[in-house]
């Protein structure tokens, strides 16, 4: 095992999932049984190996530098001026995000486990090449493979959307597609004009990561009228890719319809890593690459993640699906994780951060045990379910952790993190802005802790109504046993409710059990969590503070200037 590089099992754990699609793909043939035990053993393995990677991460002392641990570098186009690698490293940005990859794919797969029987090969291998590229987004240290992985992640979501999604998962599909497409060809453009800037001024053509954000401190992209804003272009073009993933409102009218018409194992996915893409791109590029530009627009994406808090919330509380509801608590959700990056503090930054892990934990698990009624109940409608807990009370248990983690109850993940994004809000509201507007950021706080009320009324009063209240009997359906309104397409049993073995089975428990342990982990000793990420977050974040900092002293110096002239 010694003689195991770190940069042999970086690259193992990001091959495993595609060498078990091939297994899956080859053993199809001898029915679903096999293909989703084969699905599990490789999404299994992977975990164990991230966990690995992980613990042999956190063991070197060299970590702690900031240097990129598992580090793969070969030669991709390396002739002349050019130096393009394959190359590929974790740090702490990304290396729990690379984990969190690893633990929800298992939760897909087992919460797919009885609900996919039709076509099972493509949706098992689909769901396994998913994971491999999440892995490789959250490892890529070259922008072109970031961006190979960034887009690679569309291709087996669009499928397993419109093939094994509900009624409208091909319009879902379509729009899920050209929202995130589009945004994301604009971001490309942006990343190659950085590429481009840099090679300008160093003569070689690189994609490395590490090297383009010391070239952007050196050659800065100019931000004045002479220079044509091009900072500012570059990162309203990163911009445009990176609002959509989150998204930010108003850039989020695909999720609720793609979350909805998903496959539970899809939700699982979308919901726990590739809605923290965005946020990932901001921190690994907008952020130190583009300094001045991030410190202008800090304030109005600051301003955005708290209207999506807001909205998100008030639109979850007028619905009667339970699956569009927790969609919608994502969209008020990440808005915290919007509001506290742009809030520039350490502690707000840090703590948006650690909620981008949280959120996923939370999201996947209440996507997993709504995956889990509907096929007991087959149906989503609030007011049809009631009384669950008497009927499975595991069920019912698990429900209610993910409920308490999503609106942040002390003791448990969720609350940790909105808690630091909060404190670091108020304490930017407080200081370190210009008269002009220290009101409006602390209306805008005040606003975001509201949201934490709405998100408890909307979250408890559907827990109350479907899990607890008076026993309702959902209607019985016809055809494949979907209710009006609330069709599926995945091959699901006899309608009515599933009496006889209501509560949780042995692979549904294997699907949130893991997510329940890490939420009371990371809620009693965040500092585990915290302190491998914080300084590589100080460091993505330290150039745009000190520049919103030089803008904030001068308008003040300004405002005095205006006010003491006579």
């Amino acid at each position: 095992m010694n003689g195991f590089s770190p940069s042999s099992h970086l690259l193992l754990t990001i091959a495993a999932p595609l060498v078990g699609a091939v297994i899956a793909w080859l053993i199809g043939s001898r029915g679903v049984s096999a293909v989703r035990q084969s699905a599990a053993v490789t999404t299994l393995v992977t975990l164990a190996l991230a966990a690995w990677l992980i613990v042999r991460y956190l063991a070197d002392p060299a970590t702690a530098s900031g240097l990129p641990y598992g580090l793969v570098e070969f030669p991709w186009l390396t002739e002349g001026i050019f130096d393009v690698r394959f190359s590929l490293g974790l740090d702490g940005l990304s290396l729990w995000m690379f984990g969190l990859a690893a633990l929800l794919s298992v939760t897909a797969v087992f919460v797919s486990w009885d609900a996919i029987k039709d076509r099972p090969v493509g949706f098992y291998v689909l769901l396994l090449v998913l994971e491999a590229a999440m892995l490789g987004v959250f490892a890529a240290r070259d922008v072109i493979l970031f961006y190979v992985f960034f887009e690679f992640t569309l291709v087996p979501l669009f499928f397993l959307i419109g093939i094994w999604g509900h009624d409208e998962r091909r319009r879902a599909a379509v729009k899920f597609f050209i929202y995130t497409l589009t945004g994301s060809v604009l971001t490309f453009l942006g990343l190659l004009t950085i590429v481009l800037w840099h090679a300008a001024h160093a003569n070689v053509v690189t994609f490395d990561i590490e090297s383009l954000v010391d070239g952007t401190k050196i050659h800065p992209l100019p931000m004045t009228a002479a220079g044509g804003w091009l900072q500012m272009v570059v990162f309203l073009a990163l911009l445009a890719g990176f609002a959509v993933k989150v998204p930010i409102v108003p850039l989020h009218t695909w999720l609720p319809l793609a979350h909805v018409e998903a496959p539970t194992g899809g939700s699982v996915d979308l919901a726990g890593v590739l809605l923290k893409l965005g946020i990932y791109g901001f921190l690994r590029f907008s952020m130190p690459m583009l300094p001045e530009a991030t410190a202008v627009a800090a304030p109005w994406l600051f301003g955005l993640g708290v209207a999506g808090i807001v909205y998100g919330a008030l639109v979850a509380l007028v619905q009667t699906d339970l699956k569009r509801l927790i969609a919608y608590s994502s969209v008020s959700h990440m808005g915290y994780i919007v509001m506290g990056l742009f809030a520039l503090t350490p502690v707000a930054t840090e703590g948006a951060n650690l909620q981008l892990v949280n959120h996923g934990l939370s999201s996947a698990g209440l996507f997993a045990l709504v995956g889990m009624i509907y096929e007991r109940f087959h149906t989503r409608n609030i007011a049809s379910l009631g009384g669950i807990a008497s009927k499975a009370p595991w069920l019912a248990v698990f429900f209610m952790l993910f409920t308490f983690s999503s609106i942040g109850l002390p003791g448990l993940n969720g609350f940790v993190g909105e808690f630091m994004i909060l404190l670091g809000s108020f304490q930017r509201a407080w200081s370190g802005v210009s008269p002009a507007w220290q009101f409006a950021y602390l209306v805008m706080a005040l606003l975001a802790v509201a949201g934490v009320v709405l998100g408890a009324w909307y979250m408890l009063w559907a827990v109350e109504r479907a899990i607890f209240g008076g026993s309702r009997e959902p209607p019985r359906t016809s055809g494949h046993g979907h209710d009006a309104g609330h069709g599926g397409h995945g091959g699901h049993g006899a309608a009515g409710t599933d009496h006889d073995r209501c509560d949780l089975r042995w692979y549904e428990l294997c699907a949130v059990l893991p997510l329940a342990v890490f939420v009371f982990w990371i809620g009693l000793t965040p500092a585990t969590f915290l302190a491998p990420a914080a300084p590589a977050v100080r460091k993505a974040t330290a150039a745009p503070a000190a520049a919103f900092a030089a803008r904030m002293q001068a308008e003040t110096t300004a405002t005095v200037a205006r006010i003491t002239t006579p």
